[in-house]
């Protein structure tokens, strides 16, 4: 193939046909790890296997922390949410753009919705059950619907015993009843207590439960009301009254605020950063960077791979300083670790999102260089492993003897078609 020193077109043509049957061989197969043996004969990892599995990782951390770095550049810090200044009374979501300003809002709740309570009678929590044992039939209308529901209650049964029968019957017959016993272990009293689980004050809300065989309900006293359905009152930013038969209404803009208490004070409604969204961001960067820096470390008769993990370490001695001051640091292994307290100190201070953000437009800030880095990595992945082992532990995996000479020699041609199927 070469002529006096020289390729001929000929010789062009066979090396790159090669070049190119070799390459279809690769992706034919799926690149499967079954094609290069995890074991040799000795026992010892195949240098093929290493060298495919490391150019995958590679790749996959590479474009993982290329994303993360995406995020931090602004879309994590610009994606907005609602809050609420006492979640113990309101709490709120939001579903609007992200991007829209909005502006603050009070909310004052005055009541809040409920469903229909029964109250039963107090009883000697232990003394012996004194209605009807055996099977006792009772139904409850509730919506429209009536459901009957037998419980069977066995002579000697207690009082609790027997309300917790009932309870327990109720609960499984599913019509939107919520039924408890509760004990008073000072006088030694239990009674059985229903609640609706729908609110407001509309009556097809309510229920009503008699016996229809034995008298478990009236022993119990299960029917007897304690309070009627009712509505939440609340207004907004000063505004008229408002009822809902729901503790969940809707604010306006996206906004959908979930009523857990009256409260004398106004609750304030305000736009600020997702937090959420923000620590994800950071734990998702943290992940990645140790993944690609962990690939590229272990690889130490490998040149290429260790100026990759020292071009990572270098870049982020530079801005160590900063970056322990928003929390984020290194053990000594080199790997990214994220100090939780310092973090939030950072972010509500608006310290975290400066950094990113800043760093992100300027050529030598830390989010530019990482998210550059990562990005030629993903582009290029076959530049970080030597050619040289690379092409010797694959020869050692295919029939084509030449296969590991072909990438040692022409190895960016070979390497950007790789880099395309890996």
């Amino acid at each position: 193939m070469k002529i006096n020193g020289n390729y001929g077109n000929y010789g062009i043509y066979n090396l790159y046909n090669t070049m190119y049957q070799g390459s279809m061989s690769l992706y034919s197969n799926k690149l499967s790890r079954s094609m290069f043996p995890t074991n040799n004969a000795n026992g010892k990892e195949s240098l093929g296997s290493s060298a495919i599995g490391y150019i995958t990782n590679l790749k996959a951390a590479s474009k993982d922390l290329s994303s993360a770095m995406k995020s931090l550049s602004g879309p994590a810090f610009s994606n907005r949410t609602m809050t609420s200044s006492d979640n113990d009374v309101m709490t709120v979501s939001y579903s609007g753009n992200r991007a829209s300003s909005i502006s603050p809002m009070t909310v004052k709740i005055d009541q809040i919705a409920a469903g229909q309570k029964n109250e039963g009678l107090k009883a000697d929590a232990t003394a012996a059950y004194g209605g009807n044992s055996g099977t006792n039939e009772f139904t409850i209308d509730t919506g429209g619907k009536t459901t009957k529901i037998s419980v069977n209650i066995a002579a000697g049964d207690s009082n609790k015993v027997a309300q917790q029968k009932m309870a327990d019957a109720i609960n499984k017959a599913g019509i939107g009843i919520k039924a408890t016993v509760e004990t008073d272990t000072k006088t030694n009293t239990s009674m059985l207590k229903l609640e609706s689980t729908k609110t407001g004050s509309d009556p097809k809300n309510g229920f009503s439960i008699k016996d229809v065989k034995g008298n478990l309900t009236e022993q119990t006293g299960a029917n007897n009301v304690a309070s009627q359905g009712r509505d939440a009152i609340y207004s907004v930013n000063g505004g008229a009254a408002i009822t809902s038969q729901s503790n969940t209404v809707d604010l306006g803009n996206g906004i959908s605020a979930t009523f857990k208490k009256a409260s004398e004070e106004d609750v304030k409604v305000s736009q600020g950063k997702n937090m959420v969204m923000i620590k994800s961001a950071i734990e998702d960067m943290v992940k990645s960077y140790n993944n690609l820096y962990s690939e590229a470390a272990q690889k130490t008769n490998d040149f290429k791979a260790q100026n990759l993990a020292t071009k990572m370490i270098n870049t982020s001695k530079t801005y160590a300083s900063s970056l322990s001051s928003i929390g984020i640091g290194f053990d000594n292994d080199g790997k990214m670790k994220i100090d939780t307290t310092q973090l939030n100190k950072a972010a509500e201070s608006g310290k975290l999102e400066q950094f990113f953000t800043e760093n992100s437009g300027k050529n030598y800030g830390y989010t530019n260089q990482l998210s550059r880095l990562a990005d030629n990595v993903t582009r290029n992945t076959s530049n970080f492993v030597d050619s040289k082992l690379f092409g010797s532990s694959l020869s050692e995996n295919f029939s084509y003897s030449g296969f590991g000479d072909l990438i040692q020699y022409n190895y960016l041609s070979a390497g950007s078609v790789l880099d395309f199927m890996l």
